[in-house]
């Protein structure tokens, strides 16, 4: 249990390491802090968090910086973080008032404007789709033989895809397939027309109309496919190699880094939170050895009334986390507002 006196140096120590990257001395604690005693004093609380493990010394200075188990005692009992206000979420919204028809581009700007205000590699991952429903399916002719599908759901989100037309058949004579979609599938979950696909329910339905190409089908399912399929937006890829205390001379597990923040699946693992507010994790909490000098930094919004989506801030563990946790929220609470203009 530590004293008030400890709490305060503790307190200190954080953030002028997080201010300034140089180990930090009884001398300079004394002057910050608003206590009259002596660095003497000072030294023997520091050997005490010392002792507790909750700080460290560095071999090229005496003084001293915060362990793992120190930022964790910081997060948990000292850090203080004020609240959002509508008036933070307004400045937000307005600065990020682009004409973003659809929601992917509005979520990769809002990842790039993170990870410019935090200095950190900015990820978010929207909600899981669960009732995308099909707006209207178009082919549109290119040059050659070439065609561009596109697929538009309801979210405003677009998927298009080229398809080349085997030899001997038409663009004309894929007309009826593309109005029968358009008359029988519109309106109809995503997820439902691939299990109509994968059944074989769709494709005999279609050849009870028209003459549909294998080809053609195949296509189809795959722009459906692709228009639920999870993308993670990123701001700031590379602040992840730059600002971590190790250099990455190791370019395979460089890459292997890249690839874990690439990948949805991996990111909701790694975030695991429950209920409401920010989860921070540093070093060894995150379970994931290439994050082990890192901070993880998560949140969730949400979609009116679907699935919750995620906000992840990786960042070094010297980091400004009441600032961060702030502007985390800020961005949390702006999200949840806006997507209700995709719905």
């Amino acid at each position: 249990m530590l004293t008030e006196r400890q709490k305060l140096i503790l307190g200190a120590i954080v953030y002028q390491y997080t201010q300034t990257a140089h180990a930090v001395g009884s001398k300079k604690l004394q002057e910050q802090l608003n206590i009259k005693v002596s660095p003497a004093t000072i030294r023997n609380e520091m050997a005490v968090l010392e002792e507790a493990d909750l700080i460290r010394k560095l071999h090229t200075s005496a003084g001293r910086v915060p362990s793992v188990a120190g930022y964790r005692y910081y997060l948990d009992h000292l850090m203080i973080s004020r609240s959002v206000s509508q008036s933070d979420i307004e400045l937000l919204l307005t600065s990020l008032s682009g004409n973003f028809h659809e929601i992917d581009d509005f979520l990769d700007e809002t990842a790039k404007r993170l990870s410019e205000l935090t200095n950190c590699t900015a990820l978010i991952l929207k909600p899981p789709y669960v009732d995308l429903k099909i707006s209207s399916f178009q082919l549109i002719p290119l040059e050659g033989r070439q065609l561009i599908t596109v697929l538009v759901t309801n979210y405003g989100k677009v998927t298009s895809q080229t398809f080349k037309l085997p030899q001997g058949l038409h663009a004309d004579s894929l007309t009826n397939m593309v109005t029968y979609i358009n008359a029988q599938m519109v309106g109809r979950p995503v997820k439902e027309v691939l299990t109509m696909m994968n059944s074989g329910e769709l494709p005999i339905q279609l050849t009870r109309e028209i003459q549909s190409p294998a080809a053609f089908l195949q296509l189809f399912g795959e722009v459906l496919a692709q228009s639920i399929e999870e993308h993670v937006h990123v701001g700031g890829r590379l602040n992840v190699l730059e600002l971590t205390e190790n250099h990455f001379d190791d370019l395979t597990k460089a890459r292997r880094l890249l690839e874990l923040l690439d990948s949805p699946q991996a990111l909701r693992h790694l975030a695991r939170l429950s209920g409401s507010g920010i989860s921070i994790k540093v070093g060894s909490e995150i379970g994931e050895d290439l994050l082990d000098s890192y901070s993880v930094l998560s949140r969730h919004f949400s979609i009116g009334q679907q699935d919750q989506g995620l906000i992840i801030l990786v960042g070094p563990v010297r980091m400004p986390y009441a600032q961060n946790a702030l502007i985390l929220n800020i961005f949390g609470q702006a999200l949840t507002q806006k997507m209700l203009d995709y719905v």
